[in-house]
């Protein structure tokens, strides 16, 4: 079953948690606590081997590695490995209903969901207020992304037309394809691919599943079916003089508009006008007759095709990527006197583990020097007022 669009949840890895060691056991002098491991990240590689959605349909969820955490005296946790997803070309990368990628060029590599830091053992936390610590850092949680992943094929030229129309029977005719074939409408509920080779280049065709009226607003299988027309080169209507709904130039009507409906510059995309059927005596002036069942005209329309350079030909789409930046985010609650934290930020601020006394002087110092203690005095924050900082409770001074 082709699957070109899907659901998908991604983990990254946790970062591992620093360690408290000292290279002099007496005194607790000379801080010696490694760092933890980063947690794996998990990355997507756009690979022309792979042609749908398939591989990552069984398995609806994707965890990357923890890191490891430290050992004493210096010896760092391992990181956690990253976790590297084949998608195929032609991938819209969703988030929340924002485009965060198109990918079609082979090879390319997308980090989507980054891993956890490792925490600080206490060597990397000395500092002039405290030569010694006794504490370290827990490493950062797993990241939880869920994506929508649309595909949009690559070809060189996308067939369309109303239901019935022939496209699988042409794509059969001057492919090595396999369509499925029958004379009733929706045959096709899925694209297919073929390939030929004029003496120039090999060509890539899709047959898209028939289009009806209202396609561009969901009707039909619309615009699932008016996707994959961004990422193709060429079009061509095949037209249906046997349709008893629409007569030719209707039908041509009726698909531009569905087509620019959707996508204004699909209007730009470069088409020819083929009429089918030519074997029941109802030839139409002005256009280009074919029979796929005689091959009437299909030598005269491969010899228009190649007449095209489709390598020299732009897609409408562009490649396209958006820096991931995960803001340092975090929300306050306030609920008469008691100010609740929470949020990345707030867990950066608490991470710690150790001496308990240390601990509370740490996280009052980075609370100090934080942007969350300037957000509370814009909020109206007053002495004595209860702040509970990601479960870190303390009074405001």
């Amino acid at each position: 079953m082709f699957v070109d669009t899907i659901q998908i949840n991604l983990l990254s890895g946790s970062g591992g948690s620093g360690s408290v060691s000292f290279s002099s056991k007496s005194s607790k002098t000379s801080p010696n606590g490694a760092n933890g491991g980063k947690g794996g990240s998990i990355i997507f590689v756009s690979d022309s081997g792979v042609f749908d959605y398939s591989n990552l349909k069984s398995k609806g969820s994707f965890k990357a590695e923890n890191g490891g955490d430290a050992s004493k005296n210096l010896q760092n946790g391992p990181n956690g490995k990253d976790m590297y997803l084949k998608i195929p070309i032609g991938t819209s990368i969703i988030s929340d209903g924002e485009l965060l990628a198109e990918i079609i060029d082979e090879n390319v590599e997308y980090k989507i969901c980054q891993g956890g830091m490792g925490g600080r053992g206490n060597k990397d936390l000395i500092s002039k207020r405290n030569p010694n610590p006794e504490i370290c850092e827990s490493g950062e949680k797993r990241r939880k992304v869920t994506l929508d992943l649309e595909l949009s094929l690559l070809t060189d030229i996308a067939l369309i037309g109303l239901p019935n129309a022939g496209k699988s029977s042409l794509i059969q005719t001057i492919t090595n394809s396999n369509s499925k074939i029958d004379s009733y409408p929706f045959t096709t509920v899925s694209p297919s691919l073929g390939v030929y080779e004029n003496n120039k280049e090999i060509v890539t065709i899709c047959d898209l599943p028939g289009l009806i009226k209202g396609a561009a607003e969901g009707t039909g299988l619309g615009k699932s079916v008016l996707r994959h027309l961004k990422n193709t080169k060429f079009i061509i209507f095949l037209l249906d003089p046997d349709n008893s709904g629409y007569n030719i130039e209707e039908q041509i009507k009726l698909l531009e508009n569905e087509i620019e409906t959707y996508n204004p510059e699909f209007r730009n995309i470069k088409n020819l006008k083929v009429v089918n059927k030519s074997d029941l005596d109802k030839i139409e002036k002005n256009y280009l007759n074919i029979s796929t069942v005689t091959e009437e005209g299909i030598g005269e329309l491969l010899q228009k095709l190649d007449e095209i350079s489709f390598r020299e030909l732009n897609r409408v789409n562009k490649s396209y990527e958006k820096i991931f930046v995960e803001a340092d985010e975090f929300d306050i609650e306030a609920d008469e006197d008691v100010w609740k934290i929470r949020g990345r930020k707030a867990e950066k601020i608490t991470n710690l583990k150790g001496n308990s006394h240390e601990i509370l002087n740490e996280i009052s110092y980075r609370f100090e020097k934080s942007s969350i203690s300037q957000e509370l005095i814009n909020q109206g924050i007053k002495k004595g007022d209860i702040v509970d900082l990601n479960g870190h409770e303390f009074s405001y001074e």
